[in-house]
């Protein structure tokens, strides 16, 4: 429990930060646009980019991470149905309801709970790869080509991430280290502009309860069941797809509805809600599905 609570203290304190920044008037609201666009644009790319490259793809570990993804599209899926609205509002819906956060959350959780980070990589790429693309599909509908997702920074800087690893290229630390330092600044500024978000704003629980059952309860159970006997997984393996099932809501779905100008206020509780109550859902896989 307590290794659970010290990898959300960051996203907490950072998050307070920004609310402060916002409640104060120390930052207006064209600051916050700034900061998400340049995470989007910059500096989530570069992280993607320079992780990807030094992971060897032999780190992909296939039976979790098909549960895992199983488990994605079918809360996604129903989340896709049960929200009302035009497509991009209802993609809102799926992302908050099923895109995890595998990124700050995922590496400490699995270092703590799994005593292994491997199986974060799996699932970053799979989201980066497979479902952010669909996710701006969806956002973008009725703005943009069919192929405007791949061109995006993130989609594109990840392509490339996975093509120097593939390729066994080792990039030189003088080009990795800018990328390094820009990289550094996308998970604090995703944070940063959330928290400002969240100034004068209460929780909409109408559209947020329904996101946050399907993120914590829903998506993990069906990680289990689709793990278990269609898989046939067990032990350490079922374990992972189940706990990484279970991460609340990423940051990053804010900065996407941010960042092709949707609403953001579900994303945004989602976060803030599925943050907090996740500190006991994940102990609880813990506890009863530990090996």
């Amino acid at each position: 429990m307590q290794s659970v609570i010290a990898a959300f203290i960051p996203i907490w304190f950072i998050g307070a930060l920004g609310w402060l920044s916002a409640r104060f008037g120390w930052a207006s609201v064209h600051a916050r646009q700034a900061l998400t666009r340049f995470a989007f644009t910059v500096a989530m790319p570069a992280v993607l980019f320079t992780t990807l490259s030094r992971t060897p793809l032999d780190r992909i570990q296939p039976g979790p991470l098909l549960a895992f993804a199983i488990s994605t599209f079918a809360v996604g899926l129903l989340a896709l149905a049960l929200f009302r609205g035009e497509l991009p509002e209802r993609v809102i819906g799926a992302m908050s309801s099923a895109y995890v956060n595998a990124g700050n959350l995922g590496i400490p959780v699995g270092l703590y709970v799994l005593n292994d980070a491997t199986f974060v990589v799996s699932v970053l790429i799979f989201q980066v790869l497979t479902v952010s693309p669909l996710i701006f599909l969806g956002l973008g509908a009725g703005r943009a080509s069919f192929l405007a997702p791949l061109r995006t920074p993130i989609v594109v800087a990840s392509f490339l991430g996975l093509g120097v690893s593939a390729l066994g290229w080792r990039l030189p630390d003088l080009a990795l280290k800018p990328l390094e330092i820009l990289g550094g600044a996308a998970v604090p500024l995703a944070l940063f502009s959330l928290g400002m978000s969240l100034n004068g704003s209460a929780v909409s629980w109408r559209g947020t309860t329904p996101a946050v059952v399907l993120k914590l309860l829903v998506q993990p159970l069906v990680a289990f069941l689709a793990g278990r006997f269609l898989l046939h997984l067990d032990g350490p393996a079922l374990f992972a797809a189940v706990l990484f099932a279970g991460l609340p809501t990423a940051q990053n779905t804010y900065v996407y509805a941010a960042e092709y100008g949707r609403p953001t206020d579900l994303p945004r509780d989602a976060i803030l809600v599925s943050s907090v109550l996740s500190l006991g859902t994940l102990s609880a896989i813990a506890l009863l599905g530990a090996p």
